[in-house]
């Protein structure tokens, strides 16, 4: 023997490498029969892939076998995708499956993927698209299978999180070759009906079964639908044309109820924490407002109002009595005016005969002189004292105007209408009763309303804790 001798180990270890290390066998797929398939607790796939003549160990991980989109069993003709490797352990070829398919639907991924990159292309899965939802939807269309369990989980859903909801539905088959045709009937039907909102929905299934989501026309026309569609086909893993396309695409009949309402409960807790925060912005702005009744109740202007009037009554004074003065002044000016001018007749009546003619005429031009300045110095002192009345009866009508708003502000902040709006006050011994205990049981109190006073004994009294003053 010209070879050397060794190990098994060794042996196991090259033909691995060799595997490894040939990219023939990376990422190759096969097609053939599942048989010895077994699940662990471990979460991961062992079984074998056989065909007439040959079988071969295949195992796929968990974090594999999560993308699958159905469950696979003993029996199912499949195509598998990955690495063909070796077992070191047991010296044992086997397959590292990274990716599984029902075998014969191959054709129907590449229509599938050839159909959404058109749609995609011509704008239809576009976020910019899609109807926004209501937040409370009232009335609700459904669109499903007839007594499927989809529409099962839809009505004890909705039940369950809004019912105050009205559900309409519209029946339709959901799997087959007439199911699109069928369903874009309903939907158009569902789209004249006013609702809120279109659920569409369907459970799990192979990629046989929930083929009619992926088609064309109904993708076309959820994409012209008026309404808002949230659609739930199929399980998590499952996503068909039908949900690149609709508004709100949930993973499951039950997650598009959960998407489309809003939780009673959650709803009643919010309007629960809306109605405290009001209530506690209530009774801020009502301690508030007391705090500035009580303000405006301790102040002067209530015990003695007439000082708020005061200084205007003092300053209307002051101008009458200048306006009198200003009439006196005239009136006695008016008098000295005449009594000079009588006195200047008299003068020239008496001394007319010994005048010479052109000393009289010096001494009548004077006199009309005289005349004219006295004359305009009148009119002058009848338009001052035009002006002055005109001044005076202005600031008299400003003063009077000011002295009306005065007497309405304090009208207004009159403790008798505060009583007038049904409050009182309670006085015990002429004093303001505004605590408990101020008064005890057989006191005699009198209490002020609107319109008189009630004297009254007091009988029983009954304090009240901080929140039940909030809430008066």
């Amino acid at each position: 023997m010209s070879r050397r001798v060794v190990p098994v180990s060794t042996l196991i270890r090259y033909l691995k490498q060799s595997m490894d290390s040939d990219p023939v066998l990376h990422g190759v797929m096969i097609e053939g029969e599942i048989s010895n398939f077994r699940r662990p607790y471990s979460g991961h796939w062992y079984f074998s892939l056989k065909d007439e003549k040959a079988s071969l160990a295949c195992v796929m991980f968990a974090s594999s076998n999560r993308k699958v989109a159905f469950s696979p069993k003993s029996g199912d003709k499949v195509i598998l995708k990955g690495d063909v490797s070796v077992y070191e352990p047991e010296g044992r070829m086997q397959m590292i499956a990274t990716a599984m398919q029902p075998s014969g639907i191959g054709d129907l991924y590449i229509q599938l993927e050839a159909l959404k990159k058109k749609l995609n292309a011509e704008g239809l899965f576009r976020p910019e698209h899609k109807k926004p939802l209501k937040r409370f939807p009232m009335d609700i269309a459904l669109v499903t299978g007839n007594n499927t369990a989809a529409r099962e989980d839809v009505l004890i859903t909705l039940k369950k999180r809004w019912p105050a909801a009205r559900l309409t539905e519209y029946p339709c088959p959901v799997q087959g070759a007439e199911a699109a045709g069928k369903i874009i009937q309903s939907l158009l039907q569902a789209d004249t009906g006013n609702h809120d909102v279109i659920l569409l929905v369907r459970g799990g299934g192979s990629l046989e079964d929930l083929w009619c989501f992926n088609d064309e026309q109904l993708a076309r026309t959820i994409y012209a639908m008026n309404t808002p569609v949230v659609t739930g086909v199929g399980h998590e893993t499952d996503t068909t044309i039908a949900d690149y396309v609709s508004d709100l695409r949930a993973n499951t009949p039950t997650g598009a109820v959960e998407a489309a309402v809003s939780d009673a409960a959650e709803v009643m807790n919010h309007i629960r924490h809306l109605n405290g925060r009001m209530q506690y912005s209530l009774s801020q702005r009502l301690r508030g407002e007391r705090a500035r009744y009580e303000k405006f109740a301790g102040s002067q202007v209530f015990s003695h109002p007439e000082k708020l009037m005061q200084t205007h009554v003092i300053h209307l004074q002051y101008l009458d009595e200048k306006l009198h003065r200003y009439h006196v002044t005239i009136y006695e000016n008016k008098a000295e005016l005449s009594l000079l001018l009588q006195r200047f007749r008299q003068i020239i009546a008496g001394k007319k005969e010994t005048l010479s003619a052109g000393l009289y005429d010096d001494r009548l031009r004077l006199i009309q002189a005289v005349r004219r300045q006295v004359y305009e110095e009148s009119g002058s002192l009848s338009r001052l004292r035009q002006q002055l009345l005109h001044s005076a009866e202005k600031s008299i009508m400003t003063y009077r105007r000011d002295l009306a708003s005065s007497v309405s502000k304090l009208d207004s902040l009159s403790p008798l209408k505060v009583l007038e709006r049904g409050y009182s006050i309670v006085m015990k011994d002429g004093h303001t009763v505004s605590r408990t205990d101020e008064i005890s049981n057989d006191d005699l109190i009198s209490i002020r309303i609107s319109d008189g006073l009630i004297n009254a004994v007091v009988t029983s009294k009954e304090e009240m804790n901080g929140r039940e003053r909030e809430d008066i």
